[in-house]
């Protein structure tokens, strides 16, 4: 078995420092995961993508999606959104 010397002077074994080291890693994604997490979630599609058009389809319309926040934006494609216009990512308000 292998052992290293630290800096205070006690050896250590390499198993350990590397479970150390893997706890650490594991750590450090833990904390930076709901912050990669909120970029990607922050980034909008374009109009293209969306297939945004600004007038209703078939009765649905921005204004009454989940989406939509007024006055003229959405949680999901780019501004600025017309509340008649309609997207392929429509979901209704309920209640």
């Amino acid at each position: 078995m292998c052992k290293q010397t630290v800096a205070s002077g006690k050896s250590v074994s390499r198993r350990t420092m590397l479970l150390k080291s893997a706890s650490i890693a594991a750590g450090a994604v833990v904390l930076t995961a709901p912050a990669v997490g909120s970029a990607l979630a922050q980034t909008k599609v374009s109009h293209e993508q969306a297939k945004y058009q600004d007038s209703p389809k078939n009765g649905q319309k921005c204004s009454t999606c989940i989406h939509f926040q007024p006055p003229s934006s959405c949680q999901m494609v780019a501004d600025p959104i017309s509340p008649d216009g309609w997207c392929q990512f429509y979901g209704a308000k309920t209640g």
